[in-house]
């Protein structure tokens, strides 16, 4: 095989068609026909005498060569794109760039606030995209450059090793009932924080989080009632029952705020969470990424 003897357009074609895994929607992505989408799949099956994708009832499945070739294609374009595109310096007040978070509610509630007030007068044309994280971290995403950054609990998270991550913030946790609660005082015990119904906020559709792991590790277990993936709605619930709703420090203080509930101390010895920011290097050196980066940090 003679890398001369390769259009790297095909490249492109290729990285297309395994992303979209359709050959109209990969010409779209391309700015091409779909005639034309079609023979530069040809021509890609001749040159790595390999099908690469075959259709299904399911749309088209990539062959075991495909997949080998697709990241190690999308690592050449990602590094061709970082060096012959690269920003030589980034200016926050004049540009209108568009970054995209992939994150959690908690990031939105606490982080994503004073990142915009912070905009408002740094860089008033930069716009900033939330896309929610659930349970797969969007590593294609990160490295086609589709997602700029991700802000989630590592407790949630498992990152890759090919991507670059830091742990921005370590939140403790706290409870909240409703300030009618009949038996709840100030601060939990571990018996009375077994002994309520508890509201599960689940953002990620998760079963269990790193209280249930913690008290497992004891030998004990929380009787969950209901799983919210909403602060809102735990929330409401919350201050119209008994039950005891757990969940990172400044969060609740802010529902305790705004639903009229009461916060309580939990345990000391409970675990807390850690908040990470993480990137792909492919594009971490990028000037607008090293800004954006530093300012978040700056505002935990």
């Amino acid at each position: 095989m003679k890398l001369h003897q390769l259009d790297l357009n095909l490249l492109l074609a290729f990285d297309a068609l395994m992303t979209q895994r359709n050959v109209t929607r990969a010409a779209q992505q391309c700015f091409i026909s779909q005639p034309a989408m079609s023979h530069a799949l040809n021509r890609l099956r001749q040159f790595f005498e390999d099908p690469l994708l075959v259709r299904s009832a399911t749309g088209m499945v990539p062959t075991a060569r495909a997949e080998e070739l697709q990241h190690t294609v999308r690592r050449a374009l990602g590094l061709l794109e970082q060096e012959l595109g690269r920003e030589d310096r980034f200016d926050p007040a004049t540009s209108g760039r568009r970054f995209v978070l992939s994150t959690t509610d908690y990031v939105e509630c606490v982080l994503v606030p004073p990142l915009i007030r912070r905009l408002k007068t740094e860089a008033p044309g930069v716009r900033i995209e939330i896309e929610i994280l659930r349970d797969r971290l969007p590593e294609q995403a990160l490295a086609n450059g589709e997602v700029d950054l991700v802000l989630g609990f590592d407790e949630y998270m498992k990152v890759p090793a090919l991507l670059r991550t830091e742990t921005w913030l370590t939140e403790p946790l706290a409870g909240v009932v409703s300030r009618a609660h009949p038996t709840v005082g100030e601060r939990l015990s571990l018996g009375e924080l077994t002994g309520l119904p508890h509201v599960f906020h689940s953002p990620l559709g998760t079963r269990e989080s790193i209280v249930d792991s913690w008290l497992a590790g004891q030998g004990l277990a929380r009787s969950i009632s209901v799983n919210s993936q909403s602060y809102m709605s735990a929330a409401a619930i919350v201050g119209q029952t008994d039950h005891l709703l757990v969940l990172p420090h400044k969060v609740a203080l802010m529902l305790a705020d705004a639903w009229s509930l009461k916060l309580v101390r939990l345990p000391d010895s409970m675990p807390a969470y850690h908040l990470n920011c993480v990137w792909h290097p492919l594009h971490g050196r990028q000037p607008a990424l090293q800004w954006l980066r530093g300012l978040i940090r700056g505002l935990v």
